[in-house]
């Protein structure tokens, strides 16, 4: 990896070096370090804990097989099948998942599943409609439901209490644009706070407990990296930080970034306040993981 120097969910704007304020929740509670991977066609899971971007395992797993989303708050983790609706849940730090409750009864085709510290929200890009409840002490606890979100938010990233949302690619194929949607996701429930029309191009995003990182692909071999900060429902002026080649998924945790391919190619950094930087490649890494998650 070379040097790196939404809805109406709907800003303040803050420089990404000023530090980022918090909820009273996020500032009491401490933030998860834990990570989990996933095969989805034989249900392997390890886990492990990424802080400071030092990796360290804890465990392997044996889970059903099937599982399309993961979503990862304070203490709780919760995973879903997209195409029949079922799903479980469990109790995630320190590196350790246990299974607390499993579910047969969630709708089908959410497209998004993004948790902040204490919450989760669920999103289908095609109709936007949406759901949102609190993930916490291994359970996940219905609260609203939202029938009323923009369909087409392509990408969705929560802090440990802010959500960001973005669009596809848009304008023309020299200046490319994202629309960029965001709130507060606490207790429960989301709150649009602000939205920008014909922000720079994002692609993906992925946040950790104060900070946002779009993973723009700007051709077949290169990824655009641009960061800022998400507290308080505000989120900051996106600044470009540099390039590296194509990674195929990027897990977080609290304080960090794990960057994968599936022939099991990785590296780590740490992103706080806005500002990234890189810590180093890793090793001896399993191929075919197809869902990387962590705490926040």
């Amino acid at each position: 990896m070379a040097t790196l120097a939404t809805a109406t969910l709907a800003a303040v704007l803050t420089a990404p070096a000023t530090p980022a304020s918090a909820s009273a929740f996020c500032d009491q509670t401490t933030p998860n370090t834990s990570l989990f991977f996933y095969k989805k066609s034989t249900g392997e899971a390890g886990t492990g804990t990424l802080s400071a971007g030092r990796w360290r395992y804890r465990g392997s797993l044996s889970l059903p097989a099937g599982y399309t989303h993961a979503a990862a708050s304070r203490d709780s983790l919760l995973l879903y099948n997209a195409n029949t609706g079922e799903g479980e849940s469990g109790t995630f730090t320190g590196g350790r998942y246990q299974r607390v409750q499993t579910y047969d009864n969630f709708a089908t085709g959410w497209t998004q599943l993004e948790a902040s510290g204490d919450s989760v929200l669920a999103y289908n890009s095609g109709n936007g409609r949406g759901g949102s409840g609190t993930l916490k002490n291994g359970r996940y606890r219905e609260v609203r439901a939202y029938d009323n979100f923009s369909t087409g938010w392509a990408s969705m990233a929560a802090s440990c209490d802010t959500l960001v949302a973005t669009t596809a690619r848009r304008g023309s194929t020299e200046f490319p644009e994202s629309n960029v949607g965001f709130g507060t996701l606490r207790g429960g429930v989301y709150r649009n706070t602000g939205n920008r029309d014909g922000d720079v191009f994002l692609g993906t995003l992925i946040a950790t407990r104060n900070s946002v990182m779009g993973l723009a692909k700007t051709s077949s071999t290169q990824l655009t990296y641009k960061v800022t900060t998400a507290a308080e429902g505000d989120v900051g002026q996106f600044e470009d930080i540099g390039t590296s080649g194509v990674w195929n998924t990027v897990g977080r945790t609290a304080d960090s970034l794990f960057f994968y391919k599936t022939d099991g190619t990785a590296w780590t950094s740490t992103l706080n306040n806005g500002t990234y930087r890189n810590v180093g490649p890793l090793s001896d890494v399993s191929p075919g993981w197809t869902i990387i998650e962590g705490g926040v």
